[in-house]
């Protein structure tokens, strides 16, 4: 009876993937986040949003932009230059929730000067322009709001 078994299980493994198979050849629908919604077709603008915008925006502003850019300031003074561009990283952000300009383009440069290695550096450069940081803030503005009109609980 095992043996017998075993021989079906293979038939079953043939049906599945074949129907993987197929499933390949299908375009998958194309899921959009609130982020690609609002960025529209403009992809650098989305790539440099989704490195800058807060996940939580009430307890991460808490200690405030100074506090960020201190330690920013220390971390370099000790040549720790990842923790300095991930303080500058975050100042920026805050900067950007807060819809602070010259702030918020100020620490994005920082963070992409301080660590040229980054991963990050193509949208911290992109956020450090003028035109482009207008238009982040605009989008980040309307993210944040949507956003927390969809985390609110039903009254």
């Amino acid at each position: 009876m095992p043996l017998l078994g075993f021989f079906r299980r293979k038939g079953k493994e043939k049906e599945t993937t074949e129907t993987k198979k197929e499933q390949k050849g299908k375009p998958k629908p194309e899921v959009k986040t609130l982020l690609d919604e609002l960025c529209k077709d403009d992809k650098e603008l989305c790539e440099a949003l989704s490195h800058a915008l807060l996940i939580n925006p009430e307890s991460a502003t808490k200690d405030g932009i100074e506090t960020h850019a201190q330690k920013a300031e220390e971390y370099e003074k000790d040549q720790k230059t990842t923790y300095a561009r991930i303080e500058y990283q975050f100042a920026g952000q805050i900067a950007l929730h807060d819809g602070k300009l010259p702030l918020m383009q100020k620490y994005f440069k920082k963070a992409a000067e301080i660590e040229p290695d980054s991963p990050q550096k193509k949208a911290f450069e992109y956020l450090s322009k003028k035109e482009n940081a207008e238009k982040a803030i605009a989008v980040a503005q309307e993210f944040y709001t949507k956003a927390k009109q969809v985390s609110k609980p039903p009254v």
